[in-house]
C-alpha cells in the first residue's frame, strides 16, 4: 500500500532507520503521507531532511509540490528549477506535471491544457498512474478555467477510474467533488451537491482538503443559503490557517456572503474581477461582457449588468436572455434580480401581470428521496425530546437543494374568468385587474391594514368591506405580501387563490376519499363525516398519512396546525408520532385531488399546490375546533365544487387556495 494510498498506516508504522537509502525512503514516504493528510508543514520537515540527508532530486519535487499547495509559487518554481536538470525519463516527466499544474493557475488555460496534454501521453507511457492522475486532475482545472466542461468532466472521470484501481479512494473522491465543481459551472447545481455529498460519503476528506469546504459553501450560497455557506467557511478558514494554506477564494466568499446579506463594504474593499463584487461597484460595462461566456452565474450576472446600462427596451430584453438561460441550466439565481429589474421597469398592465408571473416562479419540490425522509424523521425525534433543531433542519435544506426537482405537474391553461394579480416591488402593492380581456393597473395603499381589518371584521361577526375584487361572482386571486394571510372567501365571491397562473390544475381524475385525525383535538368531526361519506379512516402517523394520501380524490385533515413564516415548508401538522412537514408532502408521488386542511393555519396549502393537488380548502385564521366542526358537513356536501365548499366554512377565515371550479363527474 502507498504512503497516499493510506497516509495515517504509513505514519504508525514507518521509522527512519537503516542504511542512507533505508532512511531517504522513509522520509519520502512520511513526506508525501503526511502531504495526503493535509499537514504540509510537517511534510515539508520530512522532505527537508530528506534533502539534506540524500540531495536526492525527488525530494525537490515533493517541496515543489507542497510549496504549490500553500500557494507558495516563486519557492515551488525554485525547486523544480533545481530538480529539473537532474531528473530523466519518467522523473522528468513528473517535473513537466508540476509545471503544468502551475499554469493552471496563469491567466491563459490554453497554456495549461497544452503543457499537460504533452505531460499525459508521455507518463502513459511510462505507465505512472499516480502522476497520470495528477495531470488529468490539473487538466480538468486547467479546462474549467477555459469553460470547456465536458472535456474537464472526463479528465476528473478518468483520473477517478485510475484512482480507484490503484487503492486510493481518498484521492478518487475528490475526483468526485472536482465533478460537481464542474456541474456547479455548468450551472446545474442539484447535480453538483449530489456529487459533493457522494465525495463527502466516499471518503473526502474535508480536514485535509478544506478547499472541499469552500466549493461546497459556494454552492450552498448559489442555492441562497447564506448562513448555512458561511457555517461551512468558519471551518474552512480554520483549517486552511492551520496548515497555512492560501485559497484566495475564501475570502472572496465571504465577502459575497455579506454582500448577500446587504453588506457591500467587504466587496468593495476587495474589489478585483470577481463578476457579482463589479457588479455591486457599478461597473456595469465590465460585466456586461461576460454574459456571452463563462460560467452561467457569470453569464447570468453580465446578463442583469446588461439590463442595468440599457435602456428599457434593452434592458428588458437582457432580462428575457438572462432568464432564457438559467431555464436552459437549471438554474435560479440571480432570478429574482432580472424579474425585479424587468418588474421595475414595466409600465402597462400586462407588462407587470407577465413579469410578476416571472417574479413569482419559485423552485418545485424535490421528489420523494429516501435520505430526506431520513432526516425528516430524525427532525421529528429530535422535537419530541427536545433536543437542538437547527443541524438537521440544515441537513434537510442541503438536501433538497441537492434532489432532482419533481416533474411540474401538468396545467390547464385559466379560463376566462375575472383576474386580480397583486405584486410587491420596491415596497409598493400593485394590483393588475384583467376582465374580459381588458387589463388595468392600481396601487394598493396600506395592504396590511386592509388584512387587519378583514379579520378583526370576521372574528366579530361583521361583513368585510373592501374593493380589491372586482363585483364578479367568480374570481381569480394571485396575492403577495401580506395578502396571502387574506380571508379571500369572506369577501363575498366565489375566490379560487393561487400563488401563479401556473397553479391552475387541469379537471379531476377522481380516487379514494381519506380522513386523518390528528392528537388532541377537542372535537373530531371525522366519525360522523366518514359515516356519511364513506372512504377510510387513515392512522394517525406521519408514514400512515403519507400512504393515504397517495392517489387520494378527497383527504380531510384535522390536526392542529403551526406556521413557520421564515420557511413555510417546515410549517406542519401535529399526527400522533411527531409534525407532517411540508418537506414531507414532497415525499407524495400522487398528491390528493383536493384537500380539507381542517385545523388552524398550518401554512401548508402551498407545499400541497406545488405538489399538484388541485384544490386546499385552509384558514388564516386561528379557530377552536368545535366552530370548525360544526361546519365541515356542509363543506363536504359542497366539495365537488371547492370554491364554492369554502363559502360555507369562509366566517372562519377558509378560502379555496388552487383550482376551485367544479369536479368533472
Amino acid at each position: 500500500m502507498s504512503a497516499s494510498a493510506d497516509p495515517q498506516a504509513t505514519i504508525a508504522t514507518t521509522e527512519v532507520r537503516g542504511t542512507k537509502a533505508q532512511r531517504a525512503d522513509a522520509l519520502h514516504d512520511l513526506s508525501i503521507a503526511h502531504v495526503e493528510l493535509g499537514h504540509l508543514d510537517v511534510a515539508a520537515r520530512f522532505a527537508q531532511r530528506g534533502l539534506r540527508l540524500s540531495g536526492e532530486a525527488r525530494f525537490h519535487l515533493t517541496l515543489a509540490w507542497i510549496d504549490l499547495d500553500r500557494g507558495r509559487h516563486r519557492q515551488s518554481l525554485h525547486h523544480l528549477d533545481l530538480a529539473t536538470p537532474r531528473l530523466r525519463g519518467g522523473e522528468l516527466a513528473r517535473a513537466r506535471c508540476l509545471r503544468g499544474l502551475h499554469l493552471c493557475q496563469s491567466a491563459e488555460p490554453r497554456l495549461a491544457i497544452a503543457e499537460l496534454t504533452s505531460v499525459i501521453k508521455e507518463l502513459r507511457r511510462y505507465g505512472d498512474e499516480r502522476w497520470l492522475a495528477n495531470a488529468l486532475i490539473g487538466r480538468g482545472i486547467a479546462r474549467c478555467n477555459a469553460t470547456r466542461l465536458t472535456a474537464a468532466e472526463a479528465d476528473f472521470s478518468s483520473a477517478q477510474t485510475l484512482l480507484h484501481a490503484m487503492g486510493e479512494p481518498g484521492r478518487a473522491a475528490m475526483c468526485l467533488h472536482n465533478r460537481g465543481f464542474v456541474a456547479m459551472l455548468a450551472g446545474d447545481l442539484p447535480l453538483a451537491l449530489r456529487r459533493y455529498e457522494e465525495a463527502a460519503k466516499a471518503g473526502l476528506d474535508s480536514t485535509s482538503r478544506p478547499e472541499a469546504l469552500v466549493d461546497r459553501a459556494e454552492a450552498l450560497l448559489a442555492g441562497g443559503l447564506v448562513s448555512e455557506a458561511r457555517r461551512v467557511l468558519a471551518p474552512a478558514l480554520e483549517l486552511l490557517n492551520r496548515c497555512k494554506r492560501h485559497v484566495p477564494e475564501l475570502a472572496v466568499l465571504s465577502a459575497r456572503c455579506a454582500l448577500r446579506d446587504g453588506d457591500r463594504a467587504p466587496a468593495l474593499r476587495l474589489g478585483g474581477s470577481d463578476v457579482e463584487f463589479m457588479l455591486a461597484a457599478g461597473k456595469f460595462d465590465a460585466v456586461a461582457a461576460h454574459r456571452f461566456r463563462g460560467p452561467v452565474q457569470t453569464r447570468a450576472l453580465g446578463w442583469l449588468a446588461q439590463a442595468r446600462r440599457s435602456d428599457r427596451r434593452g434592458a428588458l430584453a437582457a432580462c428575457r436572455a438572462g432568464l432564457k438561460l438559467l431555464d436552459e441550466h437549471h438554474g435560479d439565481w440571480p432570478r429574482r434580480e432580472l424579474t425585479g429589474h424587468a418588474l421595475g421597469l414595466a409600465r402597462t398592465a400586462r407588462e407587470v401581470l407577465h413579469w410578476s408571473e416571472q417574479h413569482r416562479r419559485s423552485t418545485p419540490l424535490p421528489p420523494n428521496d429516501p435520505e430526506l425522509a431520513r432526516v425528516l424523521t430524525d427532525l421529528r425525534r429530535a422535537r419530541a425530546f427536545g433536543l437542538p433543531l437547527e443541524a438537521l433542519e440544515r441537513d434537510v435544506r442541503r438536501l433538497t437543494l441537492a434532489a432532482d426537482p419533481r416533474a411540474r405537474s401538468d396545467v390547464a391553461a385559466p379560463p376566462e374568468l375575472p383576474l386580480v394579480s397583486f405584486i410587491v416591488h420596491e415596497g409598493q402593492m400593485r394590483a393588475v385587474t384583467l376582465i374580459n380581456g381588458r387589463a388595468r393597473m392600481r396601487v394598493i395603499p396600506q395592504p396590511a391594514e386592509l388584512v387587519r381589518t378583514a379579520k378583526l371584521a370576521l372574528q366579530a361577526g361583521r361583513a368585510i368591506t373592501t374593493d380589491l375584487l372586482p363585483d364578479e361572482e367568480e374570481v381569480i386571486v394571485i396575492p403577495d405580501g401580506v395578502l396571502h394571510e387574506m380571508p379571500w372567501a369572506a369577501l363575498g365571491r366565489r375566490v379560487h387563490v393561487l400563488p401563479s397562473l401556473r397553479h391552475w390544475r387541469p379537471s379531476s381524475r377522481g380516487g379514494h376519499r381519506t380522513w386523518i385525525t390528528g392528537p388532541h383535538l377537542q372535537n373530531d368531526e371525522v366519525p360522523a363525516l366518514q359515516q356519511e361519506h364513506g372512504g377510510t379512516v387513515a392512522k394517525s402517523t406521519v408514514e400512515s398519512t403519507i400512504n393515504a394520501l397517495e392517489g387520494a380524490g378527497i383527504a380531510h385533515i384535522a390536526a392542529h396546525g403551526h406556521v413557520n413564516p421564515d420557511n413555510p415548508l417546515f410549517s406542519y401538522l401535529e399526527l400522533d408520532d411527531g409534525p407532517l412537514y411540508g418537506y414531507d408532502i414532497a415525499r407524495i408521488e400522487t398528491p390528493p385531488e383536493i384537500v380539507v386542511l381542517s385545523a388552524c393555519e398550518s401554512g401548508l396549502a402551498r407545499a400541497f399546490l406545488d405538489a399538484g393537488t388541485r384544490a386546499v380548502i385552509a384558514t388564516t385564521l386561528p379557530v377552536p375546533d368545535a366552530r370548525v366542526s360544526e361546519s365541515m358537513a356542509e363543506v363536504h356536501r359542497r366539495i365537488g365544487h371547492p370554491a364554492e365548499a369554502a363559502r360555507a366554512v369562509a366566517h372562519l377565515g377558509f378560502s379555496c387556495y388552487g383550482t376551485g371550479t367544479r369536479v368533472a363527474a
